[in-house]
Order: C-alpha cells, then sequence, then structure tokens
C-alpha cells in the first residue's frame, strides 16, 4: 500500500512546473504496475514503461480494461514482404543451412500474434537469416506493400499510438532519445523499470563499434544478385587488408587495446581510402541495380536494393567517423586481437549523463524503479548518471517484510591481498578446499589465470577426481555450461567476474555456494572509465569514490539480489581480505543485510554447513 502510494503521487503530477522525479528501490518486480494501471485507467492519460529484455519477457498480464501495447525496435518484427519472396524463391534468397532453419519459421507464421522474431530465431546464432526477413525502414515499400495491412510492425506501432499504457524496451527509447524523440510517441509520464542496467545499455546505443562482420553479413544477406559480387569480393578483401595493417600496428607497439584521440591517419600513417573507395564504387553498383528494377516495375528487388545500399553507406560513414575521431566528446579506440576478422572499432561518449538533459523538460513525471539503485541507502550515484543532480529527486527503499531469511554472506579475512603476489596460490588452495568440503554446487567467480591454476589443480587432487566440474574458456561459454551445472548435484561451476551478470539468467539449485575471489572493481584502463578517472584527477575529485567504488558495489547488490530471487537457500562467500581491512570494506560489508567475517580458524575446522 505505502508503494502503490508513492507510485501514484509520482504519476499524479499535472503539470510541469510540478514536476515529479523519483528512484525507488523495492525487490519484488513489476509493483509499479497495479499503480500504473489504476493512474491511466482513471486519467486516460499515457504512460510510457521501459523495460529490460529480462523483465519483458516475464511480464504479468495487464488490466484489459486498459488500452496496453508492446513495442519493440522495427528490426525485431518479421517482414511479411520478404518473408514470401524466400518462400516464393528459397534457392535464390536463402542457402542450403537457412532453408533447413526456414521450417521453423514457416510453423511459428501461422501461430504467432506478435510476428516478433525473438519467438522464432536467436539473433546471435542466425544473424544474416534474421535480416533477410527482417523489418527494416530502407527496405519498406509502406502502403505500396500488398502486406501492408498485415504488416507486424506497422500494426504494433498503431497499437502504440493507440494505448494508454505503452511497454518498450530500454533500447528502443534510448534510440528514441538518440533520435531526438522521433521514434515513439509522446509521454510525459515514464517508469524505468530495472533502472539500474539503463547506464550500461546507454553506452551501447549512444556509442558506436565496427568490425568485419558487419560488412561480411551485410554481403552475405544479399547473395540473391550477382550484378556486385565482384565489388562485394574486393571490399571484402581492402577491408580485411586494412584490418590487418591496424593489427601489425597494434602489435609492433604492443597494444591489444589502442586509444586514439586524433586522426587515426595522422597517427599511425594507415589509410581507409582504398576501402572506402570500393566501397563508394559498390553502391554506384547497387544504385544502378535499384534503377534497372524500378525501371523493370520491380519494387521488391529495388527496394532490397536500397536496404544494402543503406547498410553499406553506414559501414562507409562509420569508418570516417572512427579515422576522423573529431568529436571530442567521445573516447575512441580499437580492440586489437590475434584474429584480424575481430579487430573491433569502438567508441562512446564521456559523458553518459549529458544524454539524458534534454529529455526531462519534456516530462511531468519520471519513476526509475529498480531492487538495486541505491549503495547503502544512498541514490546520488545514480541521480548523477541520470543527470539528475541539483533536481532533488524523491528517494524510497521498500523492504519486503516477508519472514524470507537473507542468503548468508560471509568475507574471508585469512588471505592474502590480491595485490601480494602469494594471493594467487593461496586462492588456488581455499578453492579447492571449498570444492572438495561443500557437497551443495559451487559457483566460482574468479579471473582467468585463476581459472586456468585451478583446473591444472583438480585435475591433479585425487579427492575431486569424482567432482564434476566445468571451466569457462576451456570447456565452453559459460552461457552453455551454466544448463549443465543447475542440472548436476553438486557440480563446480567457474567463470570469469564479467559473468556475474548472468546471476540472473541462472535458475541456482538448492544450497549453491556463490564464490567471488575478488571485488569486482571495473578495469580502471577500460578506455572511458581511464578518461572519467583523468578528468576527475584535473577537477581534484576522487575517482574511487565517485566512479569506482559505486560501480562495484553495484555489481555486488546486483548479484546478491539475484541470489536472494532464487528463494532458496544460497550463500555467498567473498575472498577479497580487503573488506576486513580497507576503509572502504566497512562499506561493502553494510551492502549486505547477513553478514559475517569468516575467520582461518572457523573456515578450516567447521565450513558452512551447507550440505
Amino acid at each position: 500500500m505505502e508503494y502503490n502510494e508513492f507510485v501514484t503521487e509520482i504519476l499524479s503530477a499535472n503539470s510541469h512546473s510540478k514536476q515529479q522525479i523519483a528512484f525507488v528501490e523495492c525487490e519484488s518486480e513489476f509493483e509499479y504496475l497495479t499503480p500504473a494501471v489504476e493512474h491511466t485507467k482513471q486519467t486516460k492519460e499515457k504512460i510510457l514503461i521501459t523495460i529490460s529484455k529480462k523483465n519483458l519477457q516475464k511480464l504479468p498480464p495487464i488490466d484489459d480494461d486498459v488500452l496496453s501495447a508492446i513495442l519493440k525496435e522495427r528490426f525485431s518484427y518479421m517482414c511479411p514482404r520478404k518473408y514470401h519472396n524466400c518462400l516464393r524463391d528459397a534457392e535464390l534468397y536463402l542457402t542450403p543451412e537457412e532453408r533447413i532453419a526456414f521450417f521453423a519459421i514457416i510453423t511459428w507464421i501461422e501461430k504467432t500474434k506478435t510476428g516478433d522474431l525473438n519467438e522464432v530465431l536467436h539473433y546471435n546464432r542466425n544473424p544474416i537469416l534474421w535480416k533477410k526477413i527482417a523489418c527494416e525502414a530502407p527496405s519498406c515499400l509502406g502502403e505500396k506493400c500488398e502486406y501492408f495491412s498485415k504488416c507486424y510492425f506497422q500494426n504494433a506501432k498503431k497499437a502504440a499510438e493507440n494505448s494508454n499504457l505503452l511497454i518498450v524496451p530500454h533500447h528502443l527509447f534510448l534510440q528514441d532519445m538518440q533520435t531526438d524523440f522521433a521514434l515513439l510517441p509522446h509521454c510525459e509520464k515514464i517508469i524505468f523499470d530495472d533502472a539500474s542496467k539503463i547506464p550500461q545499455e546507454s553506452k551501447k546505443v549512444f556509442g558506436r563499434n565496427l568490425h568485419f562482420y558487419v560488412l561480411k553479413n551485410s554481403i552475405k544477406q544479399n547473395i540473391w544478385c550477382k550484378k556486385w559480387e565482384e565489388a562485394t569480393i574486393e571490399s571484402e578483401k581492402l577491408f580485411l587488408n586494412l584490418l590487418k595493417e591496424i593489427q601489425s600496428y597494434c602489435n609492433k607497439e604492443k597494444k591489444r587495446r589502442m586509444v586514439y584521440s586524433k586522426n587515426f591517419s595522422s597517427e599511425t600513417g594507415i589509410s581507409s581510402e582504398p576501402f572506402q573507395n570500393s566501397l563508394k564504387a559498390l553502391l554506384e553498383i547497387i544504385d544502378k541495380a535499384s534503377a534497372e528494377f524500378y525501371a523493370e516495375n520491380d519494387l521488391n528487388k529495388a527496394k532490397d536494393c536500397m536496404q544494402f545500399a543503406s547498410d553499406i553507406r553506414k559501414i562507409s560513414s562509420d569508418i570516417s567517423f572512427f579515422f576522423a575521431a573529431s568529436h571530442s566528446e567521445f573516447v575512441y579506440w580499437i580492440e586489437n586481437s590475434s584474429n584480424p576478422h575481430q579487430v573491433n572499432f569502438r567508441a562512446e561518449p564521456i559523458n553518459i549523463s549529458a544524454k539524458w538533459k534534454p529529455l526531462y523538460p519534456t516530462l511531468k513525471s519520471a519513476l526509475f524503479a529498480s531492487d538495486t539503485l541505491s549503495i547503502n541507502g544512498q541514490f546520488e550515484y545514480l541521480i548523477n548518471r541520470f543527470a539528475l543532480f541539483g533536481k532533488n529527486p524523491k528517494t524510497k527503499v521498500f523492504d519486503s517484510k516477508t519472514p524470507k531469511e537473507p542468503p548468508q554472506v560471509f568475507a574471508a579475512d585469512f588471505l592474502p591481498k590480491p595485490t601480494d603476489e602469494k594471493f594467487a596460490e593461496e586462492l588456488t588452495k581455499t578453492l579447492c578446499e571449498i570444492i572438495s568440503k561443500n557437497s551443495g554446487n559451487t559457483l566460482i567467480f574468479t579471473d582467468n589465470s585463476s581459472i586456468s591454476k585451478l583446473q591444472t589443480e583438480v585435475r591433479k587432487d585425487e579427492t575431486l577426481k569424482n567432482k564434476i566440474c566445468f571451466f569457462q574458456g576451456t570447456d565452453g561459454n559459460f552461457f552453455n555450461l551454466a544448463g549443465f551445472f543447475q542440472k548436476e548435484a553438486g557440480s563446480v561451476l567457474a567463470g570469469t567476474p564479467d559473468e556475474l551478470k548472468s546471476l540472473e539468467e541462472i535458475e541456482l539449485p538448492e544450497n549453491t555456494l556463490v564464490v567471488i575471489s575478488r571485488l569486482p572493481f571495473p578495469d580502471i584502463k577500460e578506455p572511458v572509465l581511464a578518461k572519467q578517472m583523468e578528468i576527475l584527477k584535473e577537477q581534484n575529485k576522487n575517482g574511487f569514490t565517485l566512479m569506482t567504488f559505486p560501480e562495484t558495489a553495484l555489481i555486488l547488490r546486483k548479484a546478491y539480489a539475484a541470489i536472494l530471487h532464487s528463494n532458496k537457500k544460497q550463500t555467498l562467500l567473498l575472498l577479497d581480505p580487503r573488506i576486513a581491512s580497507e576503509q572502504y570494506g566497512i562499506k561493502v560489508q553494510k551492502l549486505f543485510p547477513n553478514f559475517k567475517i569468516l575467520s582461518h580458524r572457523v573456515f578450516s575446522t567447521s565450513f558452512l554447513p551447507l550440505s
């Protein structure tokens, strides 16, 4: 009731002069839905809810008395025109492997109501087939299309415009901000679900990246026309040559990651001109083919040409952007790799929060909701990240008040500090002891080097030979290994700290011990963070206090929340002794309601009672 009253008060703002902005933290998901539904039923005002992909899949049914709609990115919807092209002329448009996968789409199309390709295809595994049938603006015939009345995207867009409660993924909302609010219907009241994830999502949307497979996949999508075959082969060849040159330069400079702030050619002597000229020649061929198809009144193929041309222009624009490096608000860098196909151009804005400022003058109310927004009850870090400093937003933490016992959290104080050269050896010994004594499942998050050492010791230790162990990297990727881990009682899974975010996707078995070997501090060598820390230092501000620690605290809070939401008996063990010895360790301890320091004597004689 208190929560409902709080949300209702925020949504009831009726003018910009009395604008209401709030941050609300609650363990339960979708608590804001009930007051939002009641408010829009009574007032008929439009409320926009932006939601994470994870929560979008778990969204509960919404009252039929409310005109609600879900709108995803255009790319998520199947284009009926493209689908029927592939169906009618599979040999022209689809490879033999894609034809097999297409059978699943044929079955799915008979029962889908939304046309959302996420229901039938996994984009990361089928990016080319996805693009061959996805709805995209450059290839859209609009009202001239014979399938216009049946178009899934157009119908979803119409429903969104007519709705009182519109739900969109974070990514689409951020794209709307990026395009000066040109994509979504205007809303003056917004709820940001799972808001703690939005800053990270913002970095992806507001930044840019380019790699070889962007071109490769676009070309594979357009194998249906032979007119540009030679030109595409030449463009691929020149792009790969360019990436090899960059790779060679980075290797010579002994840089796995090369950050630059000036024109890339002037800094390295590497020119993108041959590749850009090849793209220009390719575009001329595509445009000529498009004109020929128009002359033949073949609008289908003419529009597909326009889509291909749009993709190539985007690649050419990105190359110009990365080589010019002329935007001072961006950090530019190259991710080097042993494989030239995986060399990556990256750029992200230094100050994400600046992108949020234009949003607020248009709003009457905004509610940022999540189970992890505060750090020891304080919301300042995310308030600043959303450019709300000085606006004094309301903040509230709501406890669930359920009798559920929180997970036990222990921090070990008997290991050397991670900066000590003996830490790695002692950590491996400790992890082996934990694995041998714990009869439940053990989920370990540690660095790649420690994973390798642990795997070697486990294989040598006779007492552990019957343990089922999975190691990220050598045994497979974390996502796949987690599936096996969930099914095998008493098993062990070791992954990197980057996979801590995966905890919320894993259904932890009862009595799982989750071990984090080090505090998950962000990499201060990461280009954007390094630049932010440099700026703070110039301003005589403490980068650790303002950036590094808050990020670490939120990672730990999210991991703990994921364990809590499993609704099973679990234990979290932190093996970083700095939690007990350093001044900031007190702040870490306060993050958890059921926290204890674990001494060496207790650890060695009567380990956690999990069995």
